[in-house]
């Protein structure tokens, strides 16, 4: 093997004979063959840079990368560039056979890759948590499940290794503001006294409604309940519990109905303790907004949809043909 002195000599004798080309009238000839030319890779390349990576790793892991041709030409390259190329840590998408003028572009923008999560409305905090926990380019951990309902759920951008710490923050963040927002263009004589209870309220709403056109009337049940001292009596406040291993989806029995928890409105009158879910957008606007009706009562029509009733003869009615569709659905 040729000793070090000699092939970093040697590696100088020819990064000097290309500047020297450059500047003695081959620049045209250098941007054509080597800066403009397409690179060698077909496909787009994800490309990190680390914090504290210098030049040498870099051409290194863009040659492994397959993305310029050779290592030499990104030394010339970056040293005609200058303080004009300065890679900045960061993900960033390297589109197939992009130039190395045009990777070396990327690199200096520090724009990185926009990275997304979806939460869904609905969950518990303690299942946002588990997603965020299992999604890569995040760093950190999660130190506390955050209170429930303090998480709005929509999708959310994110650069490579951010924290997730700073991910449910922002969370919280946006959460926050739209409930204020939502609070302060409320609908007139609510039965809420914080703006606590409007988030107890839309998390009921999200649970109880799949269906975005029916969520207005469903408030309108619930807070034409809470108005008349009725139990709410929502099925999905009688299997809530804050332990992550408990299925909520479970089908609900006699005995949990009269099972005594801080949130089932089959026992306790009023809201419950906390929200039960985090909800989004449109149950919040939905609790502070109801439909104006008259109605006390609903339930599934089994078809994804629900029964409004003003009276519990009329909801009683309901209910038997939800069980009759039932049966049928059995045969």
């Amino acid at each position: 093997m040729m000793p070090t002195p000699i092939r970093w000599l040697i590696w100088s004798v020819v990064v000097g004979v290309i500047i020297l080309t450059i500047t003695t009238g081959g620049l045209w000839a250098w941007r054509a063959q080597v800066l403009d030319a397409p690179g060698p890779h077909s496909e787009d390349v994800m490309f990190i840079v680390e914090a504290g990576n210098g030049h040498a790793t870099l051409r290194y892991r863009l040659k492994s990368a397959g993305v310029i041709h050779q290592t030499y030409h990104y030394d010339a390259a970056r040293i005609m560039a200058g303080d004009q190329f300065v890679p900045k840590a960061g993900e960033y998408l390297l589109p197939a056979a992009s130039s190395l003028n045009e990777v070396m572009d990327i690199l200096h923008s520090g724009r990185s890759y926009q990275r997304r999560i979806t939460i869904i409305e609905g969950l518990r905090s303690s299942e946002v948590v588990a997603q965020i926990m299992a999604m890569d380019h995040l760093s950190g951990t999660i130190d506390k499940i955050p209170d429930e309902g303090s998480l709005l759920p929509e999708t959310y951008f994110f650069t490579h290794n951010t924290k997730r710490s700073a991910l449910i923050a922002r969370m919280q963040d946006v959460m926050a503001i739209t409930i204020a927002e939502a609070w302060a263009s409320r609908a007139d004589d609510l039965p809420y006294k914080r703006m606590q209870d409007a988030v107890i309220m839309a998390s009921i709403i999200e649970k109880e409604s799949s269906i975005a056109s029916e969520r207005l009337m469903v408030a309108s049940v619930l807070v034409n309940r809470l108005k008349k001292g009725m139990r709410l009596q929502s099925d999905p406040t009688v299997v809530y519990d804050t332990n992550p291993a408990i299925d909520m989806s479970r089908v609900i029995t006699k005995a949990d109905l009269k099972r005594k928890t801080p949130w089932n409105t089959y026992v306790i009158k009023g809201l419950p303790k906390t929200p039960i879910a985090n909800p989004g957008r449109e149950s919040i606007l939905a609790a502070l907004n109801p439909a104006d009706s008259d109605y006390l009562y609903f339930v599934s029509d089994g078809k994804g949809g629900s029964r409004f009733a003003k009276t519990l003869d009329a909801h009683n009615r309901n209910v038997r043909l939800f069980r009759q569709f039932q049966r049928a659905a059995k045969k």
